[in-house]
């Protein structure tokens, strides 16, 4: 009598389910790594959108304005912290992650509370924010420089800045792009 075979044996889907296992937790680690780093990029680039919105903002409406960076994103500043003659930078609301967060970024900045933007769009105060993630060794930076508010995003190069430290605009690199 002649067998007929008709599929896998419990064995071999067995050792091909633990494989398959195997090759997937391999790829997992470098997959969340890349989506922390890209989840940190994508702040940085939220951080430097900000401002720039707060300088469109000043300069179609052809007046000062103010703006706050919060712990997880830019705020028009409540009237207390305005001066008299200062309004808020409308529209600029903008959170630094997606809700869908995968990790929490942190912010360390030696910005003032208050930024404030000229009628023509400059940055009056500067500084420098670094933002992390808990799962990265590095963290990606934004250095506002004066007198004429110019911006740039970058990768900090040193330690981290502790709780309460101020980061330093020198360990800020601009990113080289590969490719």
């Amino acid at each position: 009598m002649k067998r007929v075979n008709a599929g896998f044996s419990l064995v071999e889907l067995v050792v091909t389910v633990a494989l398959l296992g195997i090759i997937a937790s391999l790829v997992v680690p470098d997959a969340a790594s890349d989506r922390d780093r890209l989840q940190l990029d994508a702040a940085a680039r939220r951080l430097q959108l900000g401002l720039e919105r707060a300088r469109l903002a000043a300069r179609r409406a052809q007046q000062a304005c103010g703006i706050s960076l919060g712990s997880d994103a830019w705020l028009e500043p409540g009237q207390q912290q305005l001066p008299a003659a200062l309004a808020p930078c409308s529209g600029v609301d903008l959170a630094l992650q997606e809700a869908f967060e995968q990790g929490p970024i942190r912010v360390h900045t030696n910005l003032p509370e208050l930024i404030r933007v000229s009628a023509n769009g400059l940055l009056l105060d500067g500084g420098t924010t670094v933002l992390s993630h808990e799962r990265l060794d590095q963290g990606r930076c934004l250095v506002v420089s004066l007198p004429l508010g110019v911006s740039r995003v970058g990768t900090y190069q040193g330690d981290l800045p502790a709780l309460g430290e101020a980061p330093r605009s020198t360990l800020c690199k601009p990113r080289v792009q590969e490719g």
